[in-house]
């Protein structure tokens, strides 16, 4: 009897009460912890309206910034959010899910259902999760108790609506296999890494004005920023997403998900994954070849020197540019700070004939020092500087201005053992350039001048300087 009664109350409850949902109703309000250091107004709290909650998502809305839209906008808006629960449940779910695992399947209120809270956030704030969620208010007094993603409220009319959701579900299943399995926290650089690919694995990446090209032209921009040290910067993640996109390219997915799987973080996880897949290069070694591939994207020089990836295939930095006169015994000295896992692009034009460049690193850090020959016929020559235990090496390059274009030099600092440290190094480069009998210098060129160039000012050798470029860009003996 007891039974019968059971399931007579539960199927009323069902019938007529459809929108009851774990204590939450369709058009109820429900006020939440939010960041404030994300929030617009670094708020705390927000009160959001429940909108819509289909079979694997509640949708809810800050309450403000939804009484602040017309009657036609809120429609507007309705009809999006199930267009977004469609594509969750269609693409990115399952996408994310296959290839990284799950989410914890209960949030502490016992509720399967991931919420999502749109709310007003900070310009350049698309969403994120909070980890104390995952907890009881026992232990975390400001926890939400349940799964839950926060999305800014600028994406209902500026897009990047599903790459944004996609991104922050990477991150809630980063929490469970990592904070709630192991008890360790993931770097923040590689958790962002494998949000970040889940975009181009998902198919979002693909056509023109993408969420990825943003991405490059902030790599771009400050290509030297380093891989590890984050501080939530769009450097941060353009860098991020170029040195992921390498790394799948060359070892495929499981490099990303094996590594999550992993009790370790970071890049021993990386380590990790590399060694017993077979592979016998080290982080270190990957990521200098990505540094190599950064900048000359030529597949013919060696397989690990480029990009597969479409968008990326093109790709050419731009380095810092150092310039040896054309007559006379000349010395060029660099001195600069690199970062842990970052990289600098030295490039040497002009002198002629023999060029020698010296690197030293004084802290004797261990640093990767590759340098990239380019050769008027356009082949890319790539070569490493050998070091001695002072962390000091020596290069000798003849052919300067006839077979060879220019030199690159391209310190790589990658080393696990010293967190955020920073090195420095300096390179120095020499030229000396022979004058024939009447004291001038016996460079041959491929039109005429008016004088000799030792007897040329500044001005004079510039414009003989991009004649030069454009005369060897034409001819197609020279790759910018």
């Amino acid at each position: 009897m007891k039974n019968t009664l059971f399931c007579f109350v539960f199927i009323v409850s069902v019938f007529l009460f459809p929108t009851i949902v774990f204590g939450d109703e369709i058009g109820s309000n429900q006020n939440f912890f939010i960041d404030d250091n994300y929030s617009l107004n670094n708020d705390n709290q927000a009160s959001g309206k429940l909108l819509l909650s289909t079979s694997r998502l509640h949708f809810y809305i800050d309450n403000n910034y939804w009484e602040s839209r017309s009657v036609e906008e809120k429609k507007e808006i309705e009809i999006l959010f199930q267009e977004l629960n469609d594509e969750f449940n269609r693409k990115i779910y399952p996408g994310v899910t296959s290839a990284f695992g799950v989410e914890m399947y209960y949030g502490i209120n016992k509720d399967p259902k991931i919420t999502l809270l749109f709310h007003k956030a900070k310009a350049g704030v698309n969403g994120y999760i909070r980890n104390i969620d995952a907890y009881e208010k026992v232990v975390a007094p400001t926890s939400n108790e349940r799964k839950i993603i926060y999305l800014n409220t600028d994406l209902i009319d500026r897009g990047w609506l599903k790459e944004t959701l996609a991104h922050e579900l990477v991150h809630l299943i980063t929490l469970n296999k990592k904070d709630l399995k192991y008890g360790v926290k993931e770097d923040t650089w590689l958790n962002e890494a494998r949000a970040e690919y889940v975009v181009t694995l998902l198919g979002y990446n693909e056509g023109s004005e993408t969420y990825i090209d943003s991405r490059i032209k902030s790599f771009l921009e400050r290509p030297y920023t380093s891989l590890t040290d984050w501080n939530g910067s769009n450097y941060n993640y353009g860098v991020v997403n170029s040195f992921v996109h390498y790394l799948v390219d060359h070892y495929g997915i499981r490099i990303l998900s094996n590594s999550l799987d992993s009790k370790k973080v970071g890049v021993e996880s990386i380590e990790e994954v590399l060694k017993n897949s077979g592979y016998k290069e080290t982080f270190a070694d990957v990521f200098t070849n990505w540094a190599i591939a950064s900048y000359i994207n030529d597949c013919s020089a060696g397989s690990k020197y480029c990009f597969k990836n479409e968008k990326l295939s093109k790709v050419f930095l731009v380095p810092f540019s150092n310039f040896l006169p054309f007559s006379g015994d000349n010395t060029l000295y660099t001195g600069q700070t690199l970062s842990n896992y970052s990289a600098h692009w030295q490039r040497y034009t002009g002198g002629k004939d023999t060029l020698t460049i010296k690197f030293s690193n004084p802290s004797s850090k261990i640093v990767n020092v590759p340098y990239i020959i380019k050769k008027t016929s356009g082949e890319n020559v790539v070569k490493f500087i050998p070091l001695n235990s002072n962390q000091e090496g020596e290069i000798i390059i003849s052919g300067v201005g006839s077979t060879v274009g220019y030199v690159t030099v391209i310190p790589v600092l990658a080393n696990s053992d010293m967190g955020q440290e920073s090195s420095f190094y300096s390179l120095t480069a020499q030229t000396f350039i022979r004058e024939n009998n009447n004291g001038d210098v016996d460079i041959e060129l491929p039109f005429e001048v008016d004088k000799p160039l030792n007897q040329m000012n500044r001005e004079e050798l510039l414009m003989v300087i991009i004649r030069l470029i454009i005369h060897l860009l034409m001819q197609g003996k020279l790759v910018i």
